[in-house]
């Protein structure tokens, strides 16, 4: 299914024909769809992907995607869409962009990645598709396309549901006639996000060479393996051209060494462990790393070692390697985390909400320390203080839709159901299902005794709510 909706997806991304020249955004594809129309649909394709993929809940990867993608935006002097960076826990080698500034990067693709300039690589090329708006300028071009063409991928979309092999067949007779412009049209694509995604790069403080170096692997590993090509060089054509253009357009930026961030290690090891079918496959292969010794960080195997004991039911013999981390990095929060966490396994709760609540006073804006402290309270049934401190959390991070969910289900759990559909309604609106929304709200506004302050406040978030339903066009 994953493939069948990439092939689709792609497609779409791919059906305009382009300069060689970078084209003045300025001009057709704005008049075609305006922010609010890109992010309206980039939403609504994520909402179907959500249901037909899984997206990773892993908070501390999904935070690492973020601040690595808001690292590269924050070199771009023009106005950018709200980025939002996920990750598809899904072992092939992939990535793509929807409009309104949706990337995703796939489980297989981190691992894939030897250095953080090559994740960050794929990144800028992603950002890339966005910035140069190559799904608004497939609309511009869709009055070329016949009607049965358009009626094809969505009929492709609907089978993918049911059959991942009928949804690429339905996808490829579809499009059979014009399969060779796709093919131009795609690699004109891929050229552009490239040429924007290297001066990104190399802005941002990495290598440039980081892009090309990746495409050049994967090019290299599909004369190894025959007829495997990975997803990634399927869904962004590769050919010899291409390569040698990156390459060319890296080598124009001055030469310097770039060292890896720790972080980058630590996420290679959290997506490796939940690579494996079970903790113990993982700590198994951790362990057999760590004694042949041909890793590129030790602290990263280490950390991923100490963290697979535990999901194991080890905690005790995580403990020895834990202490390590932390006496090579003693500030390091991850360590501390992972270390709470060996508390909690060995049933120790108030030593390992001890443990969480003094590190966040060390790192008050972690907010992966934050979610985990206000989880654990929820958890360990300290409801008044998890409805005290999530409180305070969506007061100053009210776009956090996790803290509004946390929040819901305290509030339900010490009985005040008003509050509780509220912020839930505040969870389902920033997640983009406007209806669950409205659904939340009605429901507060039947509950008696209510006041008339509490009147007022619903009715305007009802206005504010269906305001925010996707326009029918």
């Amino acid at each position: 299914m994953v493939r069948a909706v990439f092939l689709i997806v792609l497609c779409l991304l791919s059906i305009r024909s382009i300069a060689d020249d970078l084209p003045d955004l300025g001009n057709a594809a704005n008049a075609v769809l305006s922010p609010q129309q890109e992010y309206e649909l980039g939403a609504s394709v994520m909402k179907e992907l959500k249901s037909a993929l899984a997206i990773s809940n892993d908070v501390i990867t999904t935070e690492y995607i973020h601040a690595l993608g808001y690292r590269l935006l924050a070199t771009q002097s023009q106005s950018q869409p709200n980025y939002q960076f996920f990750i598809v826990k899904d072992k092939t080698i992939n990535a793509f962009a929807l409009p309104g500034g949706f990337v995703a990067v796939n489980t297989g693709l981190i691992l894939a990645t030897e250095a953080e300039s090559e994740l960050a690589g794929v990144l800028a090329h992603e950002i890339g598709h966005v910035q140069q708006k190559h799904i608004a300028r497939m609309y511009a071009h869709a009055g070329r396309l016949r009607l049965s063409t358009i009626a094809g991928m969505i009929a492709s979309i609907i089978i993918a549901t049911q059959s991942p092999q009928a949804a690429q067949g339905a996808l490829a007779a579809t499009l059979a006639g014009s399969q060779q412009a796709l093919i131009n049209f795609t690699r004109d694509h891929e050229k552009e996000a490239d040429y924007v995604g290297i001066q990104t790069l190399a802005k941002a403080g990495f290598d440039p060479m980081g892009m090309p170096t990746f495409f050049h692997r994967m090019y290299q590993d599909t004369r190894y393996h025959g007829n495997h090509v990975p997803e990634y060089l399927m869904t962004h054509p590769l050919t010899e051209a291409r390569m040698v253009a990156a390459q060319s357009r890296a080598k124009q930026f001055p030469y310097k060494q770039i060292t890896d961030s720790l972080q980058y290690h630590l996420i290679h090891a959290r997506v490796t462990l939940y690579q494996f079918p079970s903790p113990r496959e993982a700590s198994n292969h951790f362990a057999k790393v760590l004694a042949r010794g041909n890793y590129r960080n030790r602290l990263g195997i280490i950390y991923g070692y100490a963290l697979a004991l535990i999901e194991e039911g080890k905690p005790s013999a995580a403990k020895p390697y834990l202490d390590e981390l932390l006496a090579a990095i003693p500030d390091q929060p991850l360590f501390h985390l992972a270390y709470a966490q060996m508390e909690m396994g060995l049933g120790e709760r108030d030593m390992a909400l001890e443990h969480l609540a003094t590190t966040l006073k060390n790192h008050p804006k972690n907010y992966t320390l934050t979610l985990t402290y206000a989880d654990w309270l929820l958890r360990c049934g300290k409801t008044t203080d998890a409805i005290s401190f999530l409180q305070k959390q969506v007061a100053i991070k009210s776009n956090r839709h996790e803290f509004w969910h946390l929040l819901s289900q305290a509030q339900a759990r010490a009985k005040q159901p008003l509050k509780s559909h509220l912020a839930q309604a505040q969870y389902l609106k920033l997640t983009g299902d406007y209806l669950g929304a409205l659904t939340q709200l009605r429901l507060a506004k039947k509950i008696t005794p209510l006041s008339v302050q509490d009147a007022k406040q619903i009715e305007a978030e009802l206005k504010i709510v269906e305001k925010l339903q996707p326009t029918k066009s």
